[in-house]
């Protein structure tokens, strides 16, 4: 070969040989830098996720792009850790081939971290569709069944869907997660939410729809509702409906749900603790796993403390009582939370020899469920607040448990030690439902007024009470069947309430119930009692027949049960006859509201023990002098329907501490009120007149309602403490001037007044004060009201200004909500002057005022600003309320605008604006933040409820504000 020829092939070999061998001998320095790359990459996918997590609230949805970014980072990410592992085995041969592998993936590595620089915001606005978020907790262990989920939700071939799995696994997490990832999509019209629960019900589960959906179900036949349902998810076109916690197989046409198809485009998901059920409805079903051991250690960390794992003598046994949770969330996150923030190793010894010993079990429940969730359960110490627990049990399943009814309830029973005062009795219930919940055993609801009890957690006290104490719990089981067996002679406690009986059940094993001490059969249909019923029930403390508005009388084997501690029979509205309770000296609560009795029941006076008495019976007319004095223990007495005239009695009441009562006329109550100037009740509802209207107090302690008085100046005494005050067609009075005594008020929160035809203000410059606490005021049917705010002391009779309103107070007003109905003469709601001391406002809502033309009337300045206007100066005036989140203006038919054409409303807080039946209105001079920038900023946030013929008309300061606002609007 000839020279030239050889070094040919040397120049074009020479290259990739060099590549080659620096391959082969630099593979350390490729897999170092790598590993720097990889790590670089992982910062910068953490740095955005946290970003994404502070980005998306109020609804907001990742971008595309983000979302994007985020799994090729990861699968670059991951494929970068297996060329790792592969150089940990490399042969030697192989070296230079990883070697290349890894230099490759080093440059995608550099490449996809550029790409991961989001100078701007890393979301976007959702579209408007439906639904509201659904609070819940991080995902531990089940994204693999969420995705599972979406991809058939997002497919096209399987419309039902089976999310299966024992109690507490964690299906209802998954789906509220879907469930708000729905909302973010564009895919289906309408998202719906629905609980089914354990004992099915498919009128409730229509309602439930219905209310979804925002829609009434009127209709009482069963047929014609199920048709109006079917309709009604119709229109709705492609839906996504969930029905969360399904026993059993049910048809979906004995509901009014279409049959989800491909070509409708809607889907239905279930969550159960059955496959049958899934498979029988016809769904694919997909399993929820129990968590792996890290994902369980995570989940248990998070909620313990994560600092217990880094205690060496803690972190080997933390881990052992993690495994003994067995996978289980509901079971590690109980458990977790009663040993939380605990460092004493020997208690956490001490929990898991527990855990390890405890091996009772529920039927149709896996062996180590319910002694996990009784772990929590055994670890309440006092074992008062563990019966306060147990009673839980005793309402029906998914069930609101009001927190006041059942303190009540563990009051009676005795499970809450004896306070000094029934308020710091009520405390100590609200401390102990405080520990309950807080040890996951109860949840809050309803706003937290109410509790529930979780499935599982129920299930695992109805076993505990299986047992001892012995109880019998139907409740919510619409006519259940007793078997006789269940009516064994230890059985202590027996709950039938709301299961819709019309009889006591005919297998009621009457002479066999010495141990009955609780018998709960309240909010059924039960007409007759038979007379011997209680004969034999020698032991019964607790009696509820509440709201058993077919009850016509008590039997008389009721006189005989002489350890009845409490007889409730609250709503009965046609009982008539209450036998003598004489004999019933153990008597601590007697509630007669709302039944139909005429007299006081006798023997009432023997009564020595009763601290809760309610005697509010429309058909009462006089309690019998004296009767009252001797009841020296009652703490709560209700009796506002009977004109009470027996002052003398109730001043002999020296524990009462929570006062319902009607006096006939004002001196009476003044007569009372002044002596009772010491009394400091925490809760009372004083109404004043000889015709009773019944008003709630609402979220209010202390009430006082006026009725059908004539006002004068200072004939009216109000207590210093007052929170609500009305005033029901009362004469007289002019302005709240007439009541002096409201100056001396320091808690007034909430104000009514209705029907009070001479009344032409509401506040002159001497009730400014009240306006430093009051929140709420309603004015209904004022027929001869000028204005809400007087300019003057001196000028209440100056008819030129009366409808002037006040030189700006050095005060700001707490008021929140201003209710207005068929206040005809009105004309002007407030001055622009008045609105710096309005900054509290939140709810507009005013209603048939025939008279109102404006809502923020114009000033001397926009009248000068008209004139500016003519010669060329076209400013406009910016007023504030930057609070209000409601205006709601229904039939005004001479409403012309919200405030004068020189001037813009700025609300920041705005969700709601209605305005109907308003033909006259020209403008809607309200600026929004969500306009401040040229484009909304949240479509959730905003409702306008408009007439479209008036929306049409509307006139604007800025063209372009209508097209931003007309996504927002529903039409009437």
């Amino acid at each position: 070969m000839e020279p030239g020829a050889v070094i040919e092939i040397i120049n074009f070999l020479g290259p990739p040989i060099c590549k080659y061998w620096n391959y082969h001998r630099n593979l350390k320095i490729f897999l170092d830098t790598l590993r720097s790359k990889k790590e670089d990459l992982n910062c910068r996918k953490e740095d955005v996720e946290l970003r994404l997590s502070a980005e998306c609230h109020s609804g907001k949805a990742p971008k595309k792009e983000v979302e994007k970014w985020l799994k090729k980072a990861e699968k670059v990410s991951n494929e970068a850790q297996s060329l790792e592992d592969k150089a940990s085995k490399c042969r030697y041969v192989s070296r230079a081939c990883l070697g290349k592998l890894i230099d490759e993936k080093i440059k995608e590595l550099i490449e996809v971290y550029d790409q991961g620089s989001f100078p701007t915001s890393l979301v976007i606005d959702p579209p408007s569709n439906v639904g509201q978020l659904i609070p819940t907790q991080e995902l531990v262990g089940e994204a693999t069944v969420k995705e599972k989920v979406w991809g058939h939700l997002m497919g096209g071939t399987v419309c039902k869907i089976g999310v299966c799995g024992m109690g507490g696994i964690g299906k209802t997490t998954i789906m509220k997660h879907v469930h708000n990832e729905l909302l973010k999509e564009t895919k289906f019209d309408t998202v719906i939410w629905v609980t089914v629960s354990q004992e099915f019900d498919v009128e409730k589960i229509q309602r439930s729809i219905a209310s979804a959906l925002n829609k009434p179900l009127p209709a009482e036949d069963k047929t014609k509702r199920t048709a109006e349902l079917s309709e009604m998810l119709k229109e709705r076109k492609r839906y996504v409906l969930i029905l969360d916690d399904a026993w059993k197989r049910f048809f979906l046409d004995d509901v009014g749900i279409p049959e989800p198809t491909v070509d409708n485009g809607c889907k239905l998901v279930l969550t159960t603790r059955s496959k049958e059920v899934a498979r029988s409805m016809g769904c694919e079903v997909i399993p929820v796993d129990l968590l792996s051991e890290d994902e369980a250690l995570r989940l248990f960390s998070k909620h313990v403390g994560d600092y217990l794992l880094r205690i060496p003598t803690i972190e080997p046994i933390l881990k052992q009582v993690v495994e003994q949770c067995a996978g289980l969330p509901l079971a590690i996150v109980t458990v977790a939370s009663s040993m939380k923030s605990e460092d004493d190793v020997d208690l956490w010894k001490n929990a898991l020899n527990e855990l390890k010993e405890n091996s009772t079990s529920v039927e149709g429940m896996a062996d180590e469920v319910i002694p996990r969730l009784k772990f929590s359960y055994d670890r309440l110490m006092d074992p008062k607040i563990k019966r306060c627990f147990l009673c839980c049990a005793l309402y029906p399943e998914d069930f609101d448990i009001p927190k006041e009814e059942l303190i009540e309830y563990w009051i009676v029973e005795g499970l809450i030690d004896e306070m000094e005062t029934r308020q710091a009795t009520h405390y100590k219930g609200l401390a102990i439902l405080h520990k309950l919940e807080n040890n996951c055993l109860l949840e809050s609801a309803a706003e937290g007024k109410c509790v529930k009890m979780h499935d599982l957690v129920r299930d695992m006290a109805l076993h505990i009470t299986a047992v001892s104490p012995r109880y019998l719990v139907k409740a919510g089981k619409i006519r259940p069947l007793l078997l006789e067996e269940e009516w064994k002679d230890d059985v202590e406690k027996v709950s039938l309430m709301r299961c819709r009986m019309t009889e006591i059940p005919s297998n009621f094993p009457f002479s066999n119930c010495r141990t009955l001490s609780t018998l709960l059969l309240q909010d059924n249909d039960i007409s007759e009692i038979p007379e011997s019923f209680f004969e034999h029930m020698i032991g019964l403390k607790i009696l509820d027949l509440s709201e058993n508005n077919y009850l016509l009388r008590l039997p008389d084997s009721i006189s005989g049960l002489i350890n009845l501690t409490a007889l409730m029979v609250h709503g009965c509205s046609l009982l008539r006859h209450v036998p003598s309770l004489a004999k019933l000296s153990a008597l601590k609560k007697l509630d007669l509201g709302r039944t139909g009795i005429d007299v006081v029941p006798r023997g009432l006076e023997m009564l020595a023990h009763l601290t809760y008495l309610d005697l509010n019976s429309y058909g009462l007319q006089q309690i019998p002098d004296g009767m009252l004095s001797n009841l020296s223990r009652i703490q709560h007495l209700r009796l506002e329907a009977i004109a009470f005239e027996n002052v003398e009695d109730i001043l002999r009441l020296t524990k009462l501490e929570i006062f319902r009562v009607r006096f006939d006329n004002l001196q009476d109550y003044q007569w009372y009120l002044s002596l009772q100037s010491r009394r400091r009740f925490s809760k009372y509802y004083f109404t004043v007149g000889k015709n009773y209207y019944s008003y709630t107090p609402g979220e209010w302690d202390k009430f006082v309602s006026l009725v059908e008085l004539r006002i004068c100046e200072n004939s009216v005494v109000l207590p210093h403490d007052i929170q609500k005050l009305l005033f029901h067609a009362c004469g007289g009075m002019r302005s709240l001037r007439d009541v002096p005594s409201l100056k001396d008020t320091t808690d007034l929160r909430e104000c009514m007044i209705c029907w009070c035809k001479q009344m032409e203000f509401v506040f002159c410059l001497s009730c400014y004060g009240i306006l430093e606490t009051l929140e709420v005021l309603s004015l209904l049917g004022l027929v001869d009201l000028k204005a809400i705010f007087q300019i003057a002391e001196d000028e209440v009779n100056a008819s030129s200004l009366r409808t002037q309103t006040p030189s700006p107070p050095n005060i700001v007003f707490r008021l929140k909500s201003l209710f207005m109905y068929r206040c005809d003469k009105i004309r002007k709601l407030f001055s622009p002057e008045l609105l710096p001391s309005l900054q509290n406002l939140e709810e507009i809502t005013v209603n048939n005022c025939g008279g109102l033309e404006e809502i923020i009337a114009a000033s001397d300045d926009d009248e000068e600003g008209e004139n500016n206007e003519a010669a060329g100066n076209n400013s406009i005036k910016s007023l504030a309320l930057p609070k209000l989140r409601v205006l709601f203006l229904n039939l005004l038919p001479n409403l012309m605008s919200i405030c004068s054409c020189r001037s813009t409303l700025v609300c920041n807080s705005l969700e709601t604006i209605t305005v109907l039946r308003c033909p006259e209105i020209k403008r809607l001079p309200v600026l929004l933040p969500h306009l401040l920038n040229g484009q909304p900023l949240n479509p959730r946030s905003l409702e306008i409820d408009i007439g479209k013929d008036r929306w049409d008309a509307l006139e604007w300061d800025d063209p372009n504000t209508k097209s931003l606002l007309a996504p927002f609007c529903r039409y009437w």
